[in-house]
């Protein structure tokens, strides 16, 4: 068995080479999924997360990104995944609260691309719940350029579950 090609990525990304190596990681991740040994969360979640999760409960949903992208930030890949898959949620919810259906689509989407890698838990939360979250509320919304924001507006957001 030949070993992975993520191991000999870089794990940090250097001035101006962020989104090309978020890419190449992306799809390495994808075609051959996580290998064994690459996924080292730190042993406890930082604190950030658990405020992030508060946050994002009581629906402060901007307020949530920015508290993880200060982790986001100084995290390696592929662990930078994980939070980066909970603020593109958070931001998807934001832009649903302002009506922004292209944006509401794009960040949940690409939540949506994230999550699988942290299934079903990770650093304590519910990966699985909040990719089916995430689904179901990018479904919701349809493939069409009409959506009745009223009745999304109606609906209870979901919440961040976290195991004890």
């Amino acid at each position: 068995m030949t070993r992975s090609r993520l191991f000999d990525l870089p794990r940090w990304p250097s001035k101006g080479t962020r989104r090309k190596l978020e890419a190449t990681w992306l799809e390495e991740l994808e075609t051959h999924g996580m290998p064994d040994g690459l996924l080292l969360p730190p042993s406890q979640p930082p604190p950030q997360l658990f405020v992030g999760v508060e946050q994002f409960n009581r629906g402060l949903f901007w307020e949530c990104h920015e508290t993880l992208e200060e982790v986001w930030l100084e995290t390696l890949y592929p662990v930078r995944f994980f939070y980066h898959a909970i603020i593109k949620v958070s931001v998807g919810f934001h832009h649903m609260n302002r009506h922004n259906r292209h944006g509401a689509r794009a960040k949940l989407s690409d939540a949506v691309r994230l999550l699988p890698f942290f299934q079903p838990q990770f650093l304590r939360v519910r990966t699985d719940a909040l990719l089916h979250d995430a689904s179901t509320w990018l479904e919701s919304m349809g493939d069409t350029d009409h959506i009745d924001w009223v009745a999304l507006d109606a609906l209870s957001k979901p919440i961040i579950l976290m195991l004890d």
